[in-house]
């Protein structure tokens, strides 16, 4: 059997969905009894992200034996290297550069496509993800394989109140509120999101409702231009993600319109809390949601905004939805992930 080496230059990031991807794959191998070993960037290579990145490129691939495979599970890999897989979670970068940075988009269509011809194997978490690295990166479709992600069920559960009770404290979060999570970066469509919540509360329809956005910037990504003039709208920044579930757990609702997703970890997380979603009809997110959800077109302010009211104001709707996003939740398991992944990463 071949020897399994994984790529570590994911473990000098922030935690994100992508390293929460890397890391909770390889909590389940260790869970599994699987063997593997990663290797990471150190000393000069690990101080900054050039670094990491000519670590990646160049130091990386002399480190793996011909014979074994390399595994990069977050995005990025060496273009010259010996049976190496790559994760790839979503291509956005090709049917939307004007969403990055100029020299990230530059940076990412010279390389992915370098790396993914290269590849012997390609994973990918969603069949809408599956399509969209096969058009744009012309890809065979016998060369990916399409493992979704899971859910970690023992975090992610329908949190205490004293939990809950904690985390409203800490984050000053007094009334009843709608939480949205996600890189604040435009494909998270939080724009609209927010001109959607305006428009739910000039018509007085959640008058005791706040908007709660988590999540932290990213560089990579081009600017937001958000009116957060409305005081019932609360910017949290990055979460500790110790608190992930009791905030979610304490939400009325879980609204993530997003107009482009690999998979959307975010929604099965909430529905795994008990957390009633709304979700764009689109991408990953209405595979992945099922019936389990709210669905909204996610180019529709409208839309958003009526998704959003129909949800809160039908507590009959609320309660089936709870209901339903916990069974799809268990769906979805980490376990099953990893078994399936180094399955494949192993034996091909």
């Amino acid at each position: 059997m071949r020897k399994l080496y994984i790529n570590g230059h994911f473990l000098q990031q922030q935690l994100a969905g992508v390293q929460r991807y890397a890391r909770e794959v390889i909590k389940g191998f260790d869970r599994g009894g699987y063997p593997y070993q990663i290797v990471e960037p150190t000393g000069f290579f690990a101080s900054n992200r050039l670094g990491r990145n000519l670590w990646q490129q160049v130091v990386l691939p002399t480190k793996i034996n011909s014979e074994h495979t390399l595994w990069s599970p977050a995005n990025n890999g060496p273009v010259y290297s010996n049976n190496h897989v790559i994760t790839l979670h979503d291509i956005a970068v090709f049917p939307h550069p004007e969403w990055f940075s100029a020299s990230y988009a530059i940076w990412k269509r010279t390389l992915i496509p370098r790396i993914a011809r290269r590849a012997t194997g390609i994973l990918t978490v969603s069949e809408f993800s599956k399509s969209i690295i096969c058009k744009h990166l012309d890809i065979a479709p016998q060369k990916i394989k399409v493992v979704y992600n899971g859910v970690d069920s023992d975090r992610f559960t329908h949190a205490v109140p004293s939990a809950v009770k904690h985390v409203r404290s800490k984050y000053n979060l007094q009334s009843p509120y709608v939480l949205t999570l996600g890189s604040l970066d435009p494909r998270k469509n939080f724009k609209r999101t927010v001109e959607a919540w305006r428009l739910c509360k000039e018509q007085d329809k959640l008058p005791n409702f706040d908007l709660v956005i988590a999540g932290g910037s990213n560089a990579n990504f081009r600017n937001l231009d958000l009116d957060l003039s409305d005081e019932s709208i609360k910017v949290l920044g990055y979460v500790d993600d110790e608190d992930l579930p009791a905030l979610y757990s304490g939400a009325e609702a879980f609204v993530l319109p997003s107009l482009f997703e690999g998979f959307g970890l975010p929604i099965v997380e909430a529905m795994a809390c008990g957390t009633p979603v709304i979700t764009s009809n689109t991408t990953a997110l209405d595979e992945i949601a099922g019936d389990a959800a709210v669905k909204v077109d996610p180019s529709d302010t409208t839309s958003i905004s009526e998704g959003i009211l129909e949800l809160l104001n039908a507590p009959a709707l609320k309660d089936r939805l709870k209901v339903l996003g916990t069974q799809r939740a268990r769906e979805f398991s980490w376990d099953k992930s990893a078994k399936e992944i180094y399955d494949y990463l192993v034996e091909g």
